[in-house]
């Protein structure tokens, strides 16, 4: 009996919607189709079958991003704006943090190793409030686009580093605070670009590159590097 293939061993949802093609979409290892109302199952059947060289590489990426996805309850640096800062662990009453040249050091009331966690989310958020912020302002005053900026947000999304929304609000992931800072001002730029195009046109990327020449490697680099960028 031949072996079944990895993907073959993972349930699949199937989900049909008033659309016009049908998609496959595939997600920290869960595999959904997409598909027309009244597609025939032998069709679904068909077109999966045709997409398993696809599903399989696919799959051992995401396995791989996963594998390569660093503990920081057990890590004894932290990534910041391109430098590889100490993470030093103190007792105390109270959790706080405090960076300096020594490193970061995080003072926690347990001796629980998830304990750091809040502390680095803190950390990273409090970091992106102030750089994203003060650049983001800098690169719209610069670009004559201040006008167009309405509000500046932080969340910690699965798919997106930055979105900006036709009423001028731009949003960013916080935890890029963790990638080396041209990559931070790569996503400043593309998001502050939007203000002036809400599209990625040939005039969006060439303001972008006048706003951050070296955009090209950075945008490799996150897209190549982006999933290291996880507090687990």
């Amino acid at each position: 009996m031949t072996e079944p293939l990895f993907w073959q061993q993972l349930p699949v949802k199937l989900t049909y919607s008033r659309r016009k093609t049908i998609a496959l979409h595939v997600k920290d290892s869960q595999i959904e189709i997409r598909a027309p109302l009244q597609t025939p199952d032998h069709f679904v059947q068909d077109f999966l079958a045709t997409k398993t060289p696809w599903l399989e590489k696919t799959l051992a990426q995401q396995q791989l991003q996963v594998r390569q996805r660093v503990d920081y309850c057990q890590a004894s640096h932290i990534p910041f704006m391109g430098f590889n800062v100490q993470l030093i662990r103190a007792q105390a009453r109270r959790a706080s943090w405090q960076l300096d040249e020594a490193g970061l050091k995080c003072y926690l009331p347990g001796e629980s190793d998830n304990a750091v966690l809040p502390l680095l989310n803190d950390f990273y958020q409090h970091q992106a409030r102030f750089w994203l912020v003060k650049k983001t302002h800098a690169l719209a005053h610069r670009l004559n686009l201040q006008m167009r900026l309405s509000d500046i947000g932080f969340r910690n999304t699965k798919t997106q580093w930055g979105h900006c929304t036709n009423q001028g609000r731009i949003q960013y992931n916080w935890q890029i605070m963790m990638a080396p800072e041209s990559v931070i001002d790569y996503l400043v730029a593309h998001e502050v670009c939007h203000l002036q195009h809400l599209n990625h046109s040939s005039a969006f990327w060439q303001l972008v590159h006048s706003a951050h020449p070296t955009y090209n490697q950075d945008r490799r680099w996150l897209r190549d590097n982006g999933h290291r960028l996880k507090l687990i």
